[in-house]
């Protein structure tokens, strides 16, 4: 149990450093590029959820649950936007209510001061994220064929 634990601690952090810098590069580069009109109302939505994430990653790291439910509340939001309906298959359908669902179990944990279970149901949601991203861009590639 020891060595199962140890792993998740050691994931988590090392997920958390990954998530910090990908934030902090975006964060960075968003304010030294001018937003044009060109931007797609998706991109903006995506730079919204990035902004979120790192609310969260920063409510978790120093076991903030108001600053986790902040981040959480914006997620769920955004989440639930039609532009954020990308593809209508229950593929989509699945990991989409799969992060919602994470989200809300992460909030809840923080808000009852359980931030160890908290931080992996923020793995849970990340790893949804990039699921789905991985789906659509599967999607994507199909449909140009």
């Amino acid at each position: 149990m020891f060595l199962r634990s140890f792993r998740s601690t050691r994931l988590f952090v090392c997920l958390t450093v990954c998530a910090a810098a990908i934030s902090l590069t975006s964060f960075s580069s968003a304010q030294d590029e001018p937003k044009t009109p060109k931007q797609k109302p998706i991109e903006t939505q995506m730079r919204a959820k990035l902004n979120a994430s790192a609310t969260v990653l920063e409510g978790l790291a120093t076991e903030n649950a108001d600053l986790v439910s902040e981040g959480s509340k914006v997620l769920l939001d955004l989440s639930k936007a039609e532009v954020w309906q990308v593809l209508k298959d229950s593929e989509y359908r699945e990991h989409t209510q799969g992060f919602r669902s994470a989200v809300r179990r992460m909030e809840e944990a923080a808000k009852e001061k359980q931030f160890a279970s908290a931080q992996l149901e923020w793995l849970e949601a990340t790893k949804k994220c990039f699921d789905c991203h991985n789906h659509i861009r599967k999607a994507k590639t199909t449909a140009d064929k």
